[in-house]
């Protein structure tokens, strides 16, 4: 018979033999120690007594074998531990957990699960969580591990592999390793396509910038040093006045260009030297021509009032002043009119066209009688320049100035520009004309050749010059009036260029007072396609060697311009020796050369002096214009 139980801890019920009765064991489920009752004679509570069903009378009672009381004791434990099925899932009571707050172990009753309530340690508010419910087993779920070595059939196949059972072709992976197929390339996102042209080019630029800076940091120092170099040789007792001015005026140059605080103040500094250095200098073409240089280089100086306070440039006023003082030193008086021309055309390209007559009226005052002719020539030269600058009005205010100054009794000898621009202008009635005098009928004849040739009358010009009424050197100036006229006039041929260099060929070439005369005809050639042959050889065969110095440093800076590629050392050689021109084109030579990149201080210092400290001074404005 058996004895049903419940166990008081789990309340699971279980079946024990009866001969269990009044002894202890454990519970299977809780392990639990406990009592099992006693028999009574009538049925305690908790403890049912089941009666044996009576033997049918088909089955014969076959009594059982006697066992031994140790197969009873073991059949019973066994029976005794036997699991049986509990009804249920285990009803919990508390559940356990650690506060968020505190952290301390705690219990709280299953019914507020899910809700929030305090804790018992630190009165927090928390959230109770909802008890893990196990289920009890059930043979009908089953793992799935077998034997090792056994196939499950819900194990997927691996990629790739053979059977009996499933034909298939080669894997995918295997194909693309085996470079039957390509592999397949995953869209990249914009910045992977992107990121890595961006990071080099951010790499170049940063290397770039640093680059560039420090060789800004190097080219300024090494020109610095280069300018020293040659001022240290002007402030010597080595060099000639003419030398001083010369690398003053550079210096000049190269300060108005610098970054400095005060560039317009170094630069006047320098050029006030220059100036101070030609004064007592003897007076001579080559002066001429520098202080011809010196009055350009004073324009460039010149500004406005916002450069003005920066000292970036000085006042035009004063500017006025030095143009005054330089031009009033030159002593040929053809080179101070070309001089004046230049200057004339310098200012109106920088917007001072109304400073033009009054510093002409300044260098050819009317206080001195002698000089009134020069006056007139003077402002109508440059009335011719500003009339060819598209300024009629200032033009004829030019020549009406001109024309007051032969109204006296006692007229001035006559100039050509005079009656040139009277001419031009339509003053044919207030033009001078010309007396008994010599020298008066060849000025108005070269007058009024300008003239025609102004206006455009270009056969009647020239008919004019094959007339033999004049000797070759007045006819050369008509001539080089109408080649003049065609250069600034932009004639595509150079027929009237041609005609000039046959007359100056002629036996005109070393008649000294044609000098400055042939130094223009090689200007103006050089402005056009004229052959580059003859415009040397016109300028190597110049009578005055100062004049012809200057002539072949024109030729020579003109070419360098042309050129691309760095020049020959020995490209200045051809150049007036024992000049100031020659010390100029080598300055001009090492410029070139800087400028496009070849380290040119180890050529110069090997040239002797004064030379070499021209060519520094190139070295320094050739690396100011590469860092431009």
């Amino acid at each position: 018979m058996a004895i049903t139980i419940t166990c008081p801890n789990c309340k699971r019920g279980m079946r024990v033999p009866e001969t269990m009765a009044g002894k202890k064991g454990r519970c299977k489920a809780c392990q639990h120690i406990l009592t099992v009752p006693k028999l009574a004679a009538s049925s305690a509570p908790g403890v049912e007594t089941v009666k044996p069903e009576a033997p049918t009378a088909a089955e014969p009672k076959t009594p059982a074998p006697p066992r031994a009381a140790a197969d009873v004791e073991a059949e019973a434990a066994s029976l005794f531990t036997d699991e049986t099925k509990p009804a249920g899932p285990v009803e919990v009571k508390l559940i356990d957990l650690n506060c968020p707050y505190c952290d301390e172990p705690i219990q709280l009753p299953l019914d507020l699960a899910g809700k929030r309530a305090p804790c018992p340690e630190c009165k927090h508010i928390i959230k109770v969580p909802e008890p893990v419910k196990k289920d009890p087993k059930d043979w009908r779920k089953v793992e799935t591990r077998g034997p090792s070595g056994a196939r499950m059939p819900e194990q997927p196949e691996l990629d790739g592999a053979w059977g009996s059972t499933t034909a298939r072709g080669v894997a995918r992976d295997t194909l693309v390793k085996a470079g039957v197929i390509p592999e397949e390339q995953r869209t990249r996102t914009r910045w992977q396509k992107v990121r890595l042209p961006v990071l080099v080019t951010s790499l170049v630029l940063v290397l770039s910038i640093g680059g560039w800076m420090g060789y800004r940091w190097w080219a300024h120092r090494a020109a610095d040093r280069a300018l020293a170099e040659a001022l240290a040789f002007a402030d010597s007792p080595e060099a000639t006045p003419l030398a001083k001015a010369a690398l003053a005026t550079g210096a000049g140059d190269y300060s108005l260009h610098s970054r400095g605080n005060r560039p317009g103040a170094e630069a006047n500094i320098q050029l006030g030297k220059a100036l101070t250095a030609l004064r007592p200098a003897s007076k001579g073409d080559e002066r001429d021509g520098l202080l011809t240089d010196l009055a350009l280089a004073l324009i460039e100086l010149g500004g406005d009032k916002p450069e003005t306070d920066q000292e970036l440039r000085m006042p035009w006023d004063d500017i006025q002043k030095r143009l005054f003082a330089t031009l009033g030193a030159i002593s040929d008086a053809e080179a101070r009119l070309q001089a004046l021309r230049a200057v004339a055309h310098r200012l109106v390209e920088r917007g001072q066209t109304a400073r033009v007559l009054p510093l002409t009226n300044q260098v050819y005052p009317r206080t001195d009688p002698e000089k009134t002719a020069d006056q007139a020539a003077a402002l109508t030269v440059v009335g011719l320049e500003l009339l060819k600058l598209k300024d009629r009005e200032s033009a004829e205010k030019a020549v009406k100035e001109a024309l007051s100054l032969y109204e006296g009794k006692k007229k001035p000898p006559l100039r050509a520009p005079v009656v040139a621009l009277a001419l031009i202008l339509g003053l044919d009635k207030q033009a001078p004309t010309a007396g008994e005098a010599k020298d008066d009928k060849a000025n108005e004849y070269l007058g009024k050749v300008a003239a025609l040739a102004r206006q455009g009358e270009w056969d009647k010009a020239r008919d004019r010059v094959r007339v033999d009424e004049f000797d070759k050197v007045v006819r050369f100036r008509a001539q080089l009036a109408i080649a003049a006229a065609a250069v600034d006039d932009k004639v595509p041929n150079t027929t009237d260029l041609e005609a000039a260099f046959k007359m100056a060929e002629d036996g005109l070439i070393h008649k000294a007072e044609l000098s400055w005369s042939l130094y223009r005809l090689i200007r103006l050639a050089l402005a056009t396609s004229f052959p580059q042959d003859r415009v040397q050889a016109l300028a190597d065969n110049i009578g005055n060697s100062a004049v012809r110095g200057r002539a072949q440093l024109a030729i020579f800076r003109a070419r360098l311009a042309q050129q691309k590629q760095p020049a020959e050392d020995s490209a200045a050689d051809k150049i007036e020796a024992n000049s100031l021109a020659r010390s100029l084109a080598a300055q001009a030579l090492a410029r070139h050369n800087t400028r496009l990149g070849v380290n040119y201080a180890g050529v110069v210092q090997a040239w002797p002096q004064p030379i070499k400290s021209f060519g520094a001074l190139g070295i320094a404005l050739g690396l100011q214009d590469r860092d431009k």
